[in-house]
């Protein structure tokens, strides 16, 4: 089953500095936004590839890419105020025959195409496929006033990443019955379990990271380069 891909890109991300937006800094000699979304245009599967961006960046975001990504093969679009809405206008632009929806962020520029292959064949046969990652840490509720309310048992909360992968009339239908309840989530997959509808969790990658602050940057560095040492 083929499989159309909406890349998350339209976010400030100005939060590390220097007046440079987090997906368009370069990871390695690479563009963090290029290494995402290389992951679905070297795909032998991938047909329609978006990249939701921010509202008058399609010039420079060309730019940037021209050198490292497949720029022919990228359909731009501009995203809105929040990533749910940035993602639902990518959607948008998701062509009727794609059997499957890919839903990624920028920022995490490091997903392996193993990852991939193996949320494809979940989201398959499930509809929708979650990367999950376990806490090593202890987990604790906490109040308003910051004091504790409890001590959470970890062994079956998880931390999610991205990709996450739908079958496309499942997550427009998500999207769909978001947008009528004003329902807003932190991820995709939520809006399915709010359907009541089953998301399969499958092992995700330590490797994986968001990038959010320099010193993400700096360590998603050293895992490209320490893979480039194996």
């Amino acid at each position: 089953m083929n499989f159309a891909a909406v890349v998350a890109a339209a976010g400030a991300g100005l939060r590390m500095g220097g007046g440079v937006r987090k997906q368009y800094l370069f990871l390695e000699e690479e563009p963090v936004l290029a290494r995402s979304l290389n992951l679905f245009l070297n795909h032998p599967r991938a047909g329609r590839v978006i990249a939701v961006i921010p509202p008058g960046d399609s010039a420079e975001v060309i730019d940037l890419l021209t050198p490292y990504c497949a720029v022919s093969r990228l359909h731009l679009v501009e995203g809105g105020s929040s990533r749910q809405e940035s993602v639902n206008r990518g959607l948008a632009a998701v062509p009727e025959d794609a059997g499957l929806v890919c839903i990624h962020d920028a920022a995490r520029p490091l997903a392996s195409s193993e990852l991939l292959d193996v949320l494809l064949q979940a989201a398959e046969q499930t509809g929708a496929a979650v990367p999950v990652i376990p806490l090593s840490d202890t987990v604790k509720a906490v109040n308003g006033k910051g004091t504790v309310l409890s001590t959470l048992k970890r062994d079956k909360l998880r931390l999610a990443q991205t990709p996450q992968v739908f079958k496309r009339a499942l997550i427009l239908e998500a999207y769909h019955s978001a947008l009528k309840e004003g329902l807003e989530a932190t991820d995709d997959a939520a809006l399915v379990e709010h359907l009541g509808r089953p998301v399969a969790a499958v092992n995700g990658e330590l490797t994986n990271i968001k990038i959010t602050t320099t010193r993400d940057l700096e360590l998603a560095g050293q895992f490209l380069k320490g893979a480039k040492r194996q």
